[in-house]
C-alpha cells in the first residue's frame, strides 16, 4: 500500500514536541534535574535562615563570611551537578543512535544529500540558512540542524575553496548575508588569487 501525506506543523508545536519528547525519552534526567534544583533551593533556604548562627559559630573559629562562602560553595556544587547531568544525557543520547558512521555527501543541481547507513538528509539550496567555517571544516545549516563537512574530506585546499564558493553562490540572499562575515577571509583570499 502506498500513501502520500501532506501536512504542516507550526514552529510552536515543534518546540512543545521537543520538550514533551525529551521528558518521555529521558524521564530519569528530568526527575534528577528537578530533584537537584529542589536540593539547591532547600540548601540555600537553610543557609539563609541560619546565616547568623552559622556566621556566629564560624567567627568563634576565626572564619569570616562563612554563610556567604557556603552559599557560593552550594552554587558551585549545583553547577557541577548540572554539568554531570548534561554529560549523562549526552551519553544516553549516544546509546540511541550510532554517531560514528561514514557520511557520504552528494551535491546535485537542487541541493546537498547527506547520507549515512541509517539516515539521509536532503538540504535544498533554498533551505540552507547559513554557512560557517570551523577550525576543522565547513558547516552548512538548516535552522538548528548543523552539518559538518571536515576539511579532510576534500582532496586539497583548492577543492575545499571551490566547494565553499559554489555553496555560497547558491545561498539565498538572507543566508548569504548571515554567512558572509564568517566566510569573508576565505572569499577575500579567493579574490586575491583570481586577481593575481
Amino acid at each position: 500500500m502506498q500513501r502520500e501525506l501532506t501536512y504542516h506543523v507550526p514552529f510552536e508545536r515543534l518546540i512543545k514536541l521537543g520538550r514533551s519528547a525529551g521528558r518521555k525519552v529521558y524521564p530519569t534526567i528530568q526527575w534528577l534535574t528537578w530533584l537537584w534544583i529542589a536540593l539547591l533551593i532547600g540548601a540555600w533556604a537553610f543557609l539563609y535562615a541560619f546565616s547568623e548562627e552559622i556566621n556566629d559559630m564560624a567567627d568563634d573559629e576565626g572564619i569570616p563570611f562563612a554563610a556567604e562562602m557556603l552559599i557560593i560553595a552550594v552554587g558551585l556544587v549545583f553547577v557541577v551537578g548540572v554539568l554531570l547531568l548534561r554529560r549523562y544525557r549526552v551519553r544516553l543520547l549516544k546509546n540511541r543512535a550510532n554517531f560514528d558512521q561514514i557520511v557520504r555527501l552528494k551535491q546535485d543541481d537542487d541541493g546537498l544529500h547527506i547520507i549515512t547507513d541509517d539516515i539521509e538528509y536532503y538540504l535544498k539550496w533554498r533551505g540552507l540558512t547559513q554557512m560557517l567555517l570551523e577550525r576543522d571544516g565547513i558547516v552548512v545549516s538548516h535552522g538548528s540542524l548543523f552539518f559538518l563537512i571536515p576539511d579532510r574530506a576534500f582532496a586539497g585546499p583548492a577543492e575545499r575553496l571551490a566547494f565553499i564558493r559554489d555553496i555560497y553562490g547558491r545561498l539565498s540572499e538572507s543566508a548569504r548575508a548571515i554567512s558572509e562575515k564568517h566566510l569573508r577571509s576565505v572569499l577575500a583570499e579567493n579574490e586575491k588569487r583570481a586577481s593575481a
